[in-house]
């Protein structure tokens, strides 16, 4: 599977879906930045308090998460493949 960045504006993404009651709880982690490039592909609209962001780097691919004051947050490094499935279970509600 190839990951490509998204077309729209900036800060405007979906709407997350409410969390469903049997969501998978993901494990979240410190933010580290620890590469030197990385591309933001997708992200969820800015209008809400928790902001998801799609990232790759290094030929791997994490899933940041941004809540309410400087908290900032992601996900282990996985494959491409691995990171669009868990993208597509957060927005569905599935993933937390």
């Amino acid at each position: 599977m190839t990951l490509s960045a998204t077309e729209g504006e900036a800060g405007h993404g979906p709407h997350v879906l409410e969390p469903q009651p049997d969501h998978v709880r993901i494990q979240w982690h410190t933010a580290t930045h620890s590469e030197d490039r990385r591309r933001v592909l997708r992200w969820t609209c800015e209008c809400r308090p928790v902001v998801y962001y799609l990232v790759t780097a290094g030929g791997q691919g994490y899933v940041e998460r941004t809540g309410p004051g400087p908290t900032m947050v992601q996900t282990a490094r996985m494959r491409h493949v691995q990171v669009a499935d868990l993208w597509e279970l957060i927005l569905l509600g599935r993933a937390r």
